[in-house]
């Protein structure tokens, strides 16, 4: 098996290595072990970023094959892993009763509240910027259309006050900073009050309703949870309670990735990684923010693993020509390990423009069984195939047709 290379070069793919976690047989390498890891990876020059995008069919082991990562991360490195899941279908809770994660259960009128106004980790300039983005996005979220300059500038100098001040704040408080504006913001905008008031009026609206509806009881108030960041396992945020709302879950996706993000930057001597499940909601509203957030992932040591179905769940904005739009179609160009199962036939020619396919694995895309996937790491690629124990099976269980087929790879 160690000259298979050689004596097949065009059959046989040379391994990817043995550090990280054993996920399964290399398909293209004589079927030898594939063992994966973010960080490994990024320190052996496979990649520049440890970012990942994991995308498949429903039913072809797209969940198994990110669970199976993350619960093999935590038992090979421990506590050099931390795990940080935003969970919208509520399908981790098993997964986190096995590894001890502290689950946090978001919905309105519920005990568990996180602010997503937080200063969070990291330097003071990178944390106002990025709640500034945070409440830019959210609010454009609600408006559907983009701020103009004045609105903008209002919401951003009104994060910026809150923030020179040491007192958390909220953002009730924030709406109620745009509602009664110092003199100096006045001049500055050289309006009269009340022009400045009818003319920034959308944005208190948007933030009242924000904190009365879509977030109520979840991100409109002061943070109650509280978690072990240095040396805890790892937290799970359930979300399920709006899945089905789809108007809400875009925005409580945005607040929630923000807030876990922010909590994980300024530990970097703790690498992290963070599953956004159905990552399409997240990046509605929030595909400038992740594009920002991915390219500081080597600073702050936080890997983001995106999980969605198909590629045309992340471009679906990509018609209305927006400046979002076209953040989001390029979201992907900055993140280095692209993990393929089965797609169908309507979406196998953009899955191969978007992720640069040859035709061998164009003509694979539409055919792989359950749990073999094109794995896309930096420059190089390969087919594995998951291999999942019986234990696992059972912990994993989001398809019932993965648990009857015995003790196989999935």
């Amino acid at each position: 098996m160690a000259h298979l290379c050689s004596v097949y070069p065009f059959h046989a793919d040379a391994s990817f290595g043995e550090r990280g976690v054993l996920m399964g047989a290399n398909v293209t390498a004589g079927m030898g072990g594939f063992f994966f890891d973010p960080f490994e990876f990024y320190a052996q020059g496979h990649l520049t970023n440890p970012n990942m995008i994991v995308m498949g069919s429903v039913g072809f082991g797209k969940s198994a094959t990110v669970k199976a990562l993350v619960r093999r991360l935590k038992a090979v490195y421990g506590t050099g892993r931390y795990l940080a899941i935003v969970d919208p279908k509520g399908e981790y809770s098993s997964l986190a009763h096995d590894l001890g994660l502290t689950v946090v259960r978001l919905y309105p009128g519920g005990t568990d509240r996180v602010n997503p106004m937080d200063a969070g980790g990291g330097d003071q300039d990178g944390s106002v910027i990025a709640r500034q983005n945070l409440a830019a996005q959210l609010v454009v979220g609600v408006l559907g259309r983009e701020l103009s300059p004045l609105e903008d500038a209002v919401l951003g100098w009104a994060i910026e006050r809150r923030c020179q001040s040491p007192v958390p704040f909220t953002l009730r408080d924030l709406c109620a900073e745009i509602l009664d504006p110092p003199d100096e913001l006045v001049r500055l905008s050289r309006h009269s009050p009340l022009e400045l008031a009818r003319a920034t009026a959308p944005v208190t609206f948007a933030l009242d309703k924000l904190c009365s509806r879509t977030l109520r009881g979840m991100f409109d108030g002061p943070t109650t949870v509280s978690i072990d960041w240095d040396n805890g396992p790892g937290v799970v945020l359930d979300l399920s309670t709006v899945y089905g709302n789809a108007e809400a879950l875009p925005l409580v996706m945005v607040a929630a990735t923000h807030w876990l993000t922010g909590a994980l930057r300024g530990r970097p001597e703790r690498r992290s990684v963070q599953v956004i499940d159905e990552a399409w909601a997240a990046v509605r509203h929030g595909a400038s923010y992740f594009q920002s957030s991915l390219k500081l992932s080597r600073t702050y040591g936080v890997a983001t693993v995106l999980v969605c179905h198909r590629p045309s769940d992340l471009t679906a904005q990509a018609d209305d020509g927006t400046a979002s739009a076209k953040i989001a179609a390029g979201l992907l160009s900055d993140i280095q390990t692209r993990v393929l199962l089965r797609q169908p036939p309507e979406q196998v020619a953009l899955a191969a423009e978007m992720f640069d396919l040859t035709e061998r694995e164009r003509d694979w895309l539409g055919q792989l069984v359950q749990g073999r996937g094109i794995w896309r790491v930096g420059a190089r690629s390969a087919v594995v195939h998951t291999v999942l124990t019986a234990n696992e099976r059972r912990l994993f269980d989001t398809d019932q047709a993965m648990v009857d087929q015995g003790d196989g790879p999935a």
